[in-house]
């Protein structure tokens, strides 16, 4: 059973993670939408939903983290869980704009841990291929939100946004219920061993938690991290746009919507397929190949406007920008001491969900002023080839495997780099 142990775990870290995202998060949109249109809402009026969720999220990772190593990891989440429905099941009372704002500080509180919490335990249960099973995790989200929003759809049609509001936070909950009680925060609470570890691999679990000391804030590491990699995750701030994109070649609305659903093709498929990558090829590596392929279609969507094939190519490609998380989590459990990784885990996280919440505003801004897109994708496309050449550079800025104080550096080798 102890041997066992290890796929109850990823189970539970999928369930979870799986309703928090693919059903709370991903069907928000759905619910909104149809409010607007029903209700008579403007989309200004309940915007205060997004905005809150957003900037919430980014404050309280920081906290959050703290709090994370102190809870019991099955009780928090459950209580990240009874948030995010919380923030649904009081959507289904609202009768004025302005409440949406109280399911949008709810929702946000929850968002703070949602990826966070599987993160950590997953990086303790598996030594090998961590990054593979990172990504499936991941992945289980848009599998979950591919099946869930055409199912929100019909209950809106067939029974309204309230009762379904209370449906899908019932649904979400059960399921984050069932998946917290398979979740342990390490293997060593249970007398196991992780995922491809030994006996003297096992001590490293200990290291599961921050302990009471000062954590370092290496604002360094955290702008190399922002200008390297998390510019995938700017790159995907486009995905909004691509319909109006279309519109803005001439092309009607069926090319806008077939793109963004090749484009979701490409979300879900890349953190699996970057958490392949990253354990047979090594990450930093991997990092750059998806760098690459990102580039590549920012770059046929700026040459291939006349031609919808070269379009829907570039889309697939803008949509392997998801592997962001996965690159995040695998990254800053490499180079950060395991005590602290909650901590600069949550931080660079705070780095990205500030920049991708000023950046659609930039894009906005810029469309307004040239009636084209054309020029943030080409910063895009040219910040990504940069940054594929500062990840070569890496290890001038300090960017290394981490390693104890009293353990001998040795060559950088090894299959993670």
């Amino acid at each position: 059973m102890k041997r066992n142990r290890v796929w109850f775990v990823l189970a539970g870290c999928m369930l979870f993670y799986g309703a928090m995202m693919g059903i709370l998060f991903n069907c928000a949109g759905v619910l909104i939408n149809n409010i607007i249109q029903t209700e008579g809402y403007t989309s200004s009026s309940i915007s205060s939903y997004y905005t809150l969720r957003g900037l919430v999220s980014t404050i309280a990772m920081i906290f959050m983290a703290k709090l994370l190593t102190k809870i019991n990891i099955k009780a928090m989440a459950i209580i990240v869980g009874l948030t995010g429905s919380l923030s649904f099941l009081l959507m289904s009372m609202y009768t004025q704009p302005w409440q949406w704002a109280i399911s949008g500080v709810l929702h946000g509180i929850a968002s703070s841990l949602t990826m966070l919490l599987p993160t950590s335990v997953i990086r303790v249960w598996f030594v090998k291929n961590r990054g593979t099973f990172m990504g499936a995790y991941m992945m289980l989200s848009g599998v979950i939100g591919a099946i869930f929003n055409p199912i929100a759809g019909r209950l809106i049609i067939s029974i309204g946004w309230r009762k379904t509001a209370v449906i899908l936070a019932d649904i979400a909950f059960s399921i984050v219920f069932t998946g917290a009680m398979l979740i342990v925060r390490k293997p060593s609470d249970v007398g196991a061993l992780p995922y491809g570890g030994e006996e003297e691999t096992a001590s490293a679990n200990t290291a599961s938690s921050v302990k009471d000391k000062h954590v370092p804030f290496k604002l360094g590491t955290y702008i190399y991290i922002f200008c390297s990699i998390t510019i995938a995750g700017l790159a995907i701030q486009m995905v909004s746009y691509i319909p109006q994109y279309a519109s803005s070649l001439g092309y009607d609305t069926m090319i806008g919507a077939r793109m963004t659903s090749i484009l979701m093709i490409g979300n879900t498929s890349s953190k699996l397929l970057f958490g392949l990558c990253s354990d047979y090829v090594g990450l930093w590596r991997s990092i750059q190949i998806f760098l690459g392929l990102i580039g590549t279609g920012t770059l046929l969507l700026i040459v291939g406007s006349g031609v919808p094939a070269l379009l829907y190519a570039g889309a697939l490609l803008l949509g392997f920008g998801y592997m962001n998380g996965v690159a995040h989590s695998l990254v800053s459990a490499e180079i950060f001491d395991p005590d602290q990784f909650e901590i600069h885990y949550s931080r660079i996280n705070m780095f990205s969900g500030l920049s991708t919440a000023i950046f659609p505003t930039i894009m906005s801004g810029v469309f307004d002023s040239t009636g084209s897109f054309k020029p943030v994708f080409a910063v895009i496309t040219v910040w990504l080839f940069a940054a594929i050449l500062l990840l070569s550079l890496r290890k001038r800025f300090g960017i290394v495997r981490y390693r104890p104080s009293n353990d001998t550096e040795e060559p950088d080798t090894a299959p993670t780099e």
